[in-house]
């Protein structure tokens, strides 16, 4: 089915993806439409297919495109298209956490849907007719709520006895003879209300069935969840650290002329396919790493949130108790209103456990698909040799006194010293040594921008020693182009290096 069809898109974008999408079912590969049309769009960023957008494209440009995808489609463990499956992945789950937690409140209001409709229709004669409409309103509070299950009898006792203090008998006879809408308010109205109660007579001890300490697991779950993306992250820093290591082990600078260059030497097993491999293994690696920084971010974030809704709670609670304390009558204007603040503190926990649950499994996820690629040890032990692995702090430790100097008008260089806010200035290649990434065709080196950075046509690009500025800088114009060339070539990049602006700007220049 050609769902994705309905998606604007431009003809030849179109074009392709309907010959890929036809391949894929012909060859039985198995893999999300939403994936394809996402790597269709990054390969039409190189120009050199011949197939561009708002033009006709030829059908053997559109042949060809679709055979090189099949190929590597075919291979699901394929290191480009893991990198870009991660992205891909990414992309649709972190950026809609939000809408998640609205499609987990949607789908429970679907399933408690005829329950619902049975309230607003309900039509009532006599008592017995009011007494089942009652226990459906239980029940219906009940589930909306996620305190326990009414058809425990225990969790049924508690929230009718809840809903009897907020609601007459008297009030129930009118709620029948109310407008549709007006139910659908007062319903709403009645579940805070009722859930707020439940909340203050579990935390007055009286009682509580079927309600999980929701503070307590939740913040017990942020502790361990923390923990664990700090495990992962380590492991992932020595992969980096390793993979890094064995690239940039296997070249060399050389000086040349007035500059340098940058030779490849491989150890005698090791052919360039195998160093293709390794440095698409950096990238994936790299990714990856990335992406579980942007989840710690959000746990983090999380757990200050949760930290202060969690006092909230406490403090709206210690707030009806003291509204109760030593009254028989309470004034109901002044207590409900708390009641439902109560209830309203409860959800925003309840969303943040739905939220984490979700950052977990796109954890495992991740994890899943980075393991499906081949991680080949024996090239990698030997392409590092008799080195010891370098992490990223040891290499700007070896690179912290030195400076880059000017050899090009073109390329002013930008100090530290120079500007007040020198550690937010956004660097091309995500801070990735600009020269070796050109010079090794996409090989993810740190660079260190404390020995300055060069500006060139207002971005900026950072080095990892002064002999790759200057030879960055014999001409700047041009391996600037061949960065882009670079990227174009390795689709996976595009994303990483966040560069798809420029790749859209330049294709309308050529």
């Amino acid at each position: 089915g050609l769902t994705l069809m309905a998606v604007p898109m431009d003809f030849a974008t179109k074009n392709v993806l309907q010959e890929l999408l036809r391949e894929c079912t012909n060859k039985s590969i198995q893999i999300p439409e939403s994936f394809i049309l996402y790597y269709v769009k990054l390969l039409l960023l190189n120009p050199s297919w011949g197939i561009l957008p708002g033009t006709l494209p030829h059908r053997n440009d559109v042949r060809y495109l679709v055979k090189q995808c099949v190929q590597k489609l075919s291979n699901q463990s394929h290191s480009s298209i893991v990198t870009l499956k991660i992205q891909h992945y990414f992309k649709e789950n972190f950026e809609n956490l939000e809408n998640m937690i609205i499609k987990n409140r949607a789908d429970l209001k679907a399933r408690i849907l005829p329950l619902e409709k049975d309230i607003l229709d309900a039509y009532v004669e006599d008592e017995e007719g009011l007494g089942r409409l009652f226990r459906k309103v239980v029940y219906f509070i009940t589930l909306t709520s996620g305190l326990g299950n009414p058809t425990d009898e225990q969790v049924y006792k508690e929230s009718a006895a809840a809903l009897k203090s907020a609601l007459l008998e008297t009030d129930l006879k009118e709620f029948v003879n109310e407008t549709r809408e007006n139910k659908e308010y007062q319903l709403i109205e009645l579940t805070e209300l009722v859930t707020g109660i439940r909340l203050f007579n579990r935390d007055c001890k009286k009682c509580g069935s079927g309600i999980e300490d929701l503070p307590k697991m939740l913040t017990k779950a942020l502790e361990v969840t923390l923990q664990d993306i700090e495990k992962t992250l380590e492991s992932i820093m020595e992969t980096v650290n390793l993979l890094t290591t064995a690239v940039d082990n296997n070249y060399e600078i050389e000086p040349s002329a007035e500059s340098y260059v940058l030779r490849r030497r491989l150890p005698d097993n090791v052919d360039e396919p195998q160093l293709n491999h390794v440095m698409n293994l950096l990238i994936i690696y790299r990714q990856y790493e990335l992406f579980v920084r942007k989840i710690l971010v959000e746990v983090s974030n999380m757990s200050t949130t949760a930290k202060s809704t969690i006092e909230k709670l406490k403090d709206l609670l210690s707030k009806v108790h003291n509204s109760v304390s030593f009254r028989t009558a309470i004034p109901t204007i002044q207590v409900f209103p708390l009641f439902s603040q109560v209830a309203d503190a409860w959800y925003r926990l309840q969303n943040q456990t739905i939220a984490l649950s979700q950052l977990n499994q796109m954890l495992l996820n991740l994890h899943f698909e980075v393991e499906r690629t081949n991680f080949t040890e024996d090239v990698i032990r030997l392409m590092l040799g008799p080195s010891s692995i370098i992490s990223d702090a040891d290499r700007l430790e070896k690179t912290t006194q030195l400076k880059i100097r000017q050899t090009s008008a073109d390329a002013p260089i930008v100090y530290p010293s120079d500007v007040s806010d020198f550690e937010r200035i956004e660097l091309q290649y995500l801070g990735f040594c600009a020269w070796k990434f050109v010079e090794t065709g996409g090989g993810l080196i740190p660079a260190n921008p404390n020995m300055g950075v060069l500006r060139i046509d207002g971005k900026y690009y950072a080095f990892c020693c002064p002999e790759a500025a200057v030879a960055f800088c014999s001409n700047p114009f041009r391996n600037i182009l061949r960065g882009l060339e670079v990227v174009r070539r390795r689709c996976e990049l595009i994303n990483l290096l966040q560069m798809e602006d420029q790749l859209i700007k330049v294709s309308k220049i050529e």
